[in-house]
């Protein structure tokens, strides 16, 4: 499977608001702060959660890097489906529609999520036993653009529906010289979905990842 990163068009659309920017004190409380490694029973603790918000934010400390969101839909061998089962800025909705992203944002910044995933847990097939959110750099080793060179990036996962923030996960490890990182995992248990704070640094592209997934060019 060969991953064409082409050519990106500046995206105009406005951002919503970061919900964790303006949360009222109970909201505060009912947030979990997850550290790496980490796991959360997400619809076990959150039963009347379907509609998911996957965002991923950061800051710059000097020059703009273009940081991507992929998300990887595995079967129980951990490996993709086909091509249509990687979700990411060039095919933005997933084949039973259950995965949607919301398009490229190339400069970071702000008081906002800068790439966004909406998820629809019930809707996901059957066959998908993983889901795999990942981040990487926009041609990073052309560019020479490594996490090392952005700050206060983190991942943070609410309520689509109530916009209530279930949980957040800051990546402050010392990624220097990482152009990827596998940021989390959603693992179906029977009719149940946990989600663990992975939070994996790599030196590898996204062609590299869907290799690892299952798929070669």
């Amino acid at each position: 499977m060969s991953i064409t990163n082409g050519s990106k068009q500046e995206n105009n659309k406005a951002w919503p608001m970061r919900q964790h920017e303006k949360e009222d004190a109970s909201l505060e409380k009912v947030k979990k702060h997850l550290m790496k490694g980490q796991k959360l029973d997400l619809t076990k603790d959150n039963p009347n959660v379907d509609q998911i918000h996957i965002g991923l934010g950061w800051d710059l400390s000097g020059q703009p890097i273009d940081l991507d969101t992929q998300v990887f839909l595995l079967n129980e061998e951990d490996k993709l489906l086909s091509p249509k089962h990687l979700i990411y800025y060039h095919q933005q909705q997933s084949l039973d529609g259950a995965v949607r992203h919301l398009g490229d944002h190339q400069v970071g910044g702000g008081h906002r999520d800068n790439e966004i995933i909406i998820m629809q847990l019930s809707r996901v097939s059957p066959d998908i036993q993983k889901i795999v959110v990942t981040a990487t750099i926009h041609d990073a080793h052309e560019r020479a653009h490594h996490f090392g060179q952005v700050t206060n990036a983190y991942l943070r996962l609410s309520d689509q529906i109530t916009q209530q923030e279930i949980c957040t996960f800051q990546l402050t490890e010392d990624y220097s010289f990482c152009t990827s990182i596998i940021c989390a995992e959603l693992t179906r248990v029977e009719n149940e979905w946990k989600i663990t704070a992975t939070g994996q640094g790599t030196t590898l592209d996204l062609n590299d990842l869907c290799r690892i997934y299952g798929f070669t060019s």
